[in-house]
């Protein structure tokens, strides 16, 4: 079975002790409408009637819809997608775990894509929704600065330490990487997802690319 964490995210609603049943039908039905029909193709009487409310109670609790995928998003990537991101290493530790940059882009492609795959309707959110509100799109990439790219740089910077790698920039490094993994996930997923796709090959091919771009 595989583990999503949008599943755990509706459980972990359906479990608060704070929040009435209603909310939490609205917030749980909210969350699968806007992955599956995305935010513009979603009507609060749609989330209402599935949610079996009356329309005015979302917006007695939320206000507007909008209020609505920012109560139920906003929770979910900050405690749910970013700390799944992050890569919690010790300097200490880094040379047992990954010997050389190669073991290093190989574990961070594999396991990326396999989250990244196990939670696509995760990623069609933030791409179709998230991602184009300026606001919310700040907040996440401040976040990801503090936490998932200062993990990135110190692994990164140990490499340059040991002459693994070349002595440019963490930040190109690190969006070469993202922008990698990222990309075939949403051509697979959401842009392209009839197409034939050799996961195997591709994901080999794209460890190649990074590490034949950066090793010394």
């Amino acid at each position: 079975m595989q583990y999503s964490i949008l599943d755990s995210y509706k459980k972990d609603i359906l479990e608060n002790k704070t929040m009435t049943t209603k909310c939490k039908r609205i917030l749980e039905t909210s969350i699968d409408l806007f992955a599956k029909n995305g935010y513009s193709n979603t009507s609060t009487s749609e989330i209402a009637k599935i949610a079996g409310v009356a329309e005015g109670t979302i917006f007695k609790h939320f206000g507007t819809k909008e209020n609505l995928l920012l109560s139920s998003i906003m929770p979910f990537i900050f405690e749910y997608i970013i700390p799944e991101m992050l890569l919690d290493i010790d300097v200490e530790e880094i040379k047992d775990i990954y010997p050389d940059f190669k073991s290093f882009i190989h574990d961070i492609i594999y396991k990326r894509f396999s989250f990244m795959s196990e939670n696509y309707k995760v990623a069609h959110i933030l791409l179709a929704e998230v991602l184009y509100r300026e606001e919310l799109r700040i907040q996440i990439v401040e976040s990801l600065k503090s936490t998932v790219f200062d993990n990135f740089d110190i692994i990164l910077n140990y490499f340059k330490s040991e002459n693994m790698i070349k002595n440019i920039s963490n930040e190109l490094i690190i969006r070469t990487i993202l922008t990698n993994i990222c990309g075939y996930v949403m051509l697979k997923y959401i842009f392209n997802p009839n197409g034939n796709y050799d996961d195997d090959k591709e994901l080999k091919y794209i460890e190649e690319l990074i590490v034949n771009a950066f090793s010394l």
